[in-house]
Formats: structure tokens, C-alpha cells, sequence
């Protein structure tokens, strides 16, 4: 997402999706070897938190659903 300082999305954040869908961030993944093909080099090591902090997937909840579509704003509300 263009714009989003992946930094600040910690587990606790909240994000705007579009016009109102609401999600938290519960916490970061751990890589797994079942995204290693998507990695030229095989180093699924590049998205660990502990290595590369703010290059992490998150998993998230969804606190109000909606519908988003591409190009929609985002906007990080921070922590509750």
C-alpha cells in the first residue's frame, strides 16, 4: 500500500479499509516454508519481524465489514 508506513502496523493498529470496512492487527506471521517458492532466492528469512522489522505480514481481524476494492484508501487509525 502506497503511503502506509509499514513500521507503525504493529499488533494492536487499526486500519480503515475504503469507506468504513475496520480491521485490527492481532499479530505478525512467522514465515513458513510453504511461501519459500515465492522468493527467487528461497530466503523466506526477508519477511521475519525479528530479522527485517516493518517487511512482516500481519494477520488481522475484521472488526466491520464492508466492501473495498482496489485503490480505496487506507488509513492507519493506530492502537485503541
Amino acid at each position: 500500500m502506497e503511503g502506509l508506513d509499514w513500521e507503525q502496523v504493529t499488533p494492536g493498529s487499526r486500519l480503515e479499509l475504503g469507506d468504513g470496512v475496520l480491521i485490527e492487527v492481532t499479530r505478525y506471521t512467522t514465515p513458513c516454508f510453504n511461501i519459500k517458492k515465492s522468493f527467487a532466492d528461497g530466503d523466506i528469512s526477508r519477511v521475519s519481524q525479528k530479522r527485517y522489522p516493518g517487511s512482516s505480514r500481519v494477520y488481522a481481524r475484521v472488526l466491520r465489514t464492508g466492501a473495498i476494492k482496489q485503490g480505496d484508501p487506507v488509513r492507519l487509525l493506530g492502537t485503541p
